[in-house]
């Protein structure tokens, strides 16, 4: 490894900019946990820590409400609202994350590309919604 190359080792947790979180964000904070939360492999209280450690807390709320608005989606429209195993829920939530990010590849997003397709078109449609 050269000295130009990230040490994942060196890696460490940015500064709490917050003290606390409106109880309109915890609220919705909690309602996104309740349903992608055991999917994250983290707490409540770790993801909590971690929206206080974001600059925008509320801007960083909206994208967690759009990825399980997505995920939400596709269940409801590809799924008939039925969970698969854990570790494919995972993935789902991973490509989310990616997409959410601006990864439009679908063949980067570890899931099957039509999978990635299908996932990118309910995330792509929360936009559409908007307009």
């Amino acid at each position: 490894m050269t000295d130009l190359e990230p040490n994942p080792d060196n890696i460490r947790s940015g500064p709490i900019r917050h003290d606390s979180l409106s109880d309109e964000i915890l609220e919705q904070v909690r309602s996104i946990f309740e349903i992608i939360g055991p999917y994250l492999e983290t707490t409540l209280e770790q993801f909590e820590i971690n929206l206080m450690r974001d600059a925008a807390p509320e801007e960083e709320v909206v994208i967690w409400a759009s990825i399980t608005a997505a995920w939400m989606g596709y269940h409801k429209q590809h799924l008939d609202d039925e969970l698969l195993p854990d570790d494919d829920e995972k993935k789902l939530i991973a490509a989310l994350i990616a997409l959410s990010t601006g990864v439009e590849d679908v063949e980067a997003l570890g899931v099957p590309v039509e999978v990635g397709r299908k996932l990118l078109a309910c995330y792509d449609a929360l936009g559409e919604e908007l307009e």
